[in-house]
């Protein structure tokens, strides 16, 4: 599968910022219950998630999936549990079948630098291919959030949603989530933008399509 692979020379590897994760981190503590474990599928640079989750959450169990071996090492060295594997591989996914949320983050430009951005129906592994094998054929019955490019609109929101629903008829949108930041992944400052549109995904939340504007925290 032609996967968008990091340029590990480079110094600017594409990382969110932390403006959205502390985002993430307030709509978990409205929509989910109790200590909770998180796993990060594809998860890259994933340090500034892990510390959120486990100081602001509680986070019971963190675990990251990449397929690079130099991230997963990289992640490694800093504490962080994190496993290397495909993304799109049974096996690899079946570690994550307990947890209560994951987190769908494919490369969401390419060679994961910054400034060349990929589309919605251009981005690998695609969502519609992931969320069938987790929810369709491995019957994970946690919360999925797809974490899609700012550029994402609602008919491929609408696409996506009909495809998973029809391996798993009692999957709901719970919330499609415009993640806004004034700072860059590098944490520079810049004007207000839009930068990640999430879908959030689950068979235990009202199939409610609410749409929310996160602004900086």
């Amino acid at each position: 599968m032609n996967y968008q692979l990091p340029d590990l020379r480079q110094h600017a590897l594409a990382t969110t910022n932390w403006q959205t994760i502390q985002q993430r981190v307030a709509l978990l503590h409205e929509l989910t219950t109790g200590s909770i474990g998180i796993g990060e599928l594809c998860c890259g640079d994933c340090s500034r998630q892990w510390q959120a989750y486990t100081e602001q959450l509680g986070c019971s169990r963190f675990l990251g999936l990449d397929i690079e071996p130099q991230i997963v090492a990289r992640n490694r060295a800093k504490g962080i549990p994190c496993v290397q594997g495909d993304v799109m591989d049974r096996q690899a996914l079946a570690q994550f079948q307990d947890f209560a949320v994951l987190f769908f983050g494919p490369p969401l430009s390419q060679r994961c630098g910054i400034h060349r951005p990929l589309a919605f129906r251009d981005i690998q592994p695609r969502y519609d291919q992931v969320a069938r094998l987790l929810l369709g054929e491995l019957g994970y019955d946690g919360l999925l959030v797809c974490i899609c490019p700012k550029t994402t609109d609602m008919g491929d929101i609408t696409w996506l949603y009909q495809q998973i629903r029809l391996s798993r008829p009692d999957i709901g949108l719970r919330l499609i989530h415009h993640s806004y930041a004034t700072v860059t992944g590098g944490g520079d400052q810049t004007e207000m933008r839009l930068k990640y549109v999430e879908l959030w995904f689950s068979s235990q939340l009202e199939d409610a399509w609410e749409l929310r504007v996160g602004k900086p925290i």
